[in-house]
This record gives structure tokens, sequence and C-alpha cells, in this order.
């Protein structure tokens, strides 16, 4: 075989093309947190951490194999909840993938932050999502009020600020802009609904964030930065020290399963592209939104991620979305609605939004954060 042919073979096992961008591994589901528009309540499964060894294992094949670019230790749950997340970002590094942790901060403290720092970790998102204490209620964390919530937030992020260093953290934030238009099931939560809402709870974050610190000197420009923010653009926002923004749509993610939905044959997803996951006990799921298990067909006890990656059925799923057709059920659920002209529409919607419209938003600089 010829160089070029050979190292295009490594690059793809079948229909599934390498490496793929996020590799979710769910360290525990388990979450101090009980925001209502996480589906974290409906979870049928057994609650649960992924052993170490597993995440060791997979991370050194992943790195080796060229499989994954980026170790995500989320699906659901809170990853500083697991006793050994330092240890698990390690081994990321040690494999040559990008380590990211997705976290509700609310165990986030200067020390931890250059625990995981110190370990290698690349990119921190903190879901925010809900900037003030009027929102905050939906998170159902009652024995953590929300200034206390934001004061222990602010000492982590100024402590990164006062120790510079390779880290991005990314403060995400939600918006609902189907409910401001009063569109045809609108996730009913009562996040930032307009774009002078948001606006104003971002300036209020850079004031807190950077007022008395050397970066305070250009809060007015981050302040313009943030004035270009509205809710129909989900975009990063890169502010100073590696603090930014991610500002993202609410979606129905918690809602959408429990409603009767007709089926979708006909759409796109990125899941086996751009992510895939691997839950507690070990199960592979297609794609890092399949929280109850619903797609699992082998278990990393068992099964290597090369050998999961050419299943059969694996192989028949993503030669399917290659083409725009949507083979599996739960798939077919998720990408489907209540009437058929909105089946329709999300099957168009879907095409159109991973294939143009973020392509563009990344090719513009506004980078997803996971």
């Amino acid at each position: 075989m010829a160089p070029r042919a050979a190292t295009e073979a490594r690059r793809q096992i079948g229909a599934v093309r390498l490496p793929v961008r996020r590799l979710h591994l769910e360290l525990t589901s388990r979450c101090n947190f009980a925001c209502e528009f996480c589906p974290a309540r409906r979870l049928t499964r057994p609650h649960g951490e992924l052993a170490l060894g597993t995440v060791a294992r997979l991370l050194a094949e992943a790195g080796a194999g060229g499989l994954a670019q980026e170790a995500h230790f989320h699906v659901l749950g809170e990853p500083l909840l697991y006793p050994e997340l330092a240890r698990a970002i390690r081994l990321a590094r040690e494999s040559g993938l990008r380590p990211w942790v997705t976290t509700n901060a609310s165990l986030l403290t200067p020390e931890r932050l250059r625990e995981l720092r110190g370990a290698g970790l690349e990119h921190l998102t903190v879901s925010l999502q809900t900037p003030d204490a009027a929102t905050f209620g939906i998170r159902g964390c009652a024995e953590l009020p929300f200034e206390a919530y934001r004061e222990r937030l602010l000492q982590a992020v100024r402590a990164h600020l006062a120790e510079p260093s390779d880290l991005e953290v990314t403060l995400s934030v939600l918006v609902n802009p189907l409910r401001r238009f009063h569109a045809p099931g609108a996730p009913r939560h009562r996040v930032a609904q307009s774009g002078p809402e948001l606006r104003q709870h971002l300036a209020r974050w850079v004031e807190a964030i950077f007022a008395g610190t050397p970066h305070a000197p250009a809060i007015p420009a981050l302040l313009a930065r943030t004035a270009r923010a509205g809710i129909l653009m989900e975009r990063r926002i890169p502010l100073a020290g590696g603090v930014a923004f991610q500002v993202r749509a609410l979606g129905s993610w918690a809602e959408h399963f429990q409603a009767p939905v007709r089926p979708a044959f006909f759409g796109y997803c990125p899941g086996l592209t751009e992510h895939l996951g691997v839950l507690c006990n070990g199960d592979y799921v297609l794609c890092c939104a399949d929280y109850d298990g619903q797609t699992v067909l082998a278990n990393a006890g068992t099964t290597s991620l090369a050998a999961y990656l050419a299943l059969p059925e694996v192989q028949a799923i993503a030669a399917g979305f290659r083409r725009f057709r949507v083979v599996h059920p739960y798939c077919r659920r998720c990408l489907g609605d209540r009437r058929r002209v909105d089946v329709l529409l999300r099957g168009v919607g879907s095409i159109l939004y991973f294939k143009v419209y973020r392509p563009l938003m990344r090719r513009d600089g506004c980078r997803e954060a996971g």
C-alpha cells in the first residue's frame, strides 16, 4: 500500500472519520445540583463512577490510535465529585488528548483549580447558565445560596487571572430565544430571553471578575465585546487572561423524550463524527446527548474503542448520517417532533445548522466550548 493510502486508511474506520473530535467520559453520573433543564432526574440507569483503569485504557487507546482529539470528562454528573479527576486529566495529557472539564463550579476553589491546572487541564467550562439570583433557583441547590455560589466562582476565576497559564476558562450562559418569540414547544425555563437582558448579565460579570485586577483598564473594551452578544447567535466571546463567555441556546433536552413525537428519517447529527460517549458503567453511547444509555451497542469492558467504531451497527448509523438518513430509533426520536411538518423542518434545520451555520461560526472565531 502506498504511504498516502496507508495514512488515509488509518484516518478512517469505515464510515467513521478519524479522529473523532470529542471523547466524552462520564467519570460520575452523580451531581450535587438538580437543574430543571437537565434530564438527570429522569435517569433510569443506576448511578455510578467510571473505574480509573477503564479511563486509563480508553484514553491510551484513543491517543495511540489517533481515534480522538479531546477528552471531555462529562456526560451527566459533576466531575469535581470524582476523587481521581486530576489523575484522569493527567492520563489524557500523557495519551496525547486535550483534557476538558465541564463543571457547575460549586466545588471549585482556587486550590482545586491549581490542582487541575497542574495536572494539565487545558479547558474548564463553567456551567454558569443562570447568572443571577432570580434564575439560579432552577439549579436545584437550595443549600448553596446564589451569593455564596457567585463569590466562590469569582474567587476561583480571579485566582486563575492572578496566575497566568495556558488554561482556558469559559463561563457558559444559557439563553432561551424560542420562548422569547413564543415558538411552539419552546423550553419553559426562565433564562435570558432578550439581547438586552443577556448583555446586562454579561456586563455585571465582567465588572465583578475584572475590577481590581491588572485587567481592570481593559473593562471598557471587554464590555464592548459583550455588547455584541445576542440571543440568536451561539458564540464564544474571548475576554482577557484566558477567560471567555459562551452563549448557548437552551434546548428541550430534558423534555423532548417525554412527549410523543413522530420519528425523523431525514436529517443530520455530528455524533460519531464530532463526539461519542462512554457512560459511568463503561457502556458506549453514540453521542453525548444520550444521557440514559438508549444507544448502547457495546461496553468498554469487553470491546475496545476501535472495535466499537467498527461494529456493523455503528457503521450503518454513521453511514446513514453521511447521506442525511437517520437510522437508529433513538436518533429518529431525537430529531423527531409532534407534527409531520415540524419533523421536516427539524430535519432540514439540523443539516443547515451542523453543516452550514456552525462551520461559519467557527470560521469567524466563535469556537464552541464543548
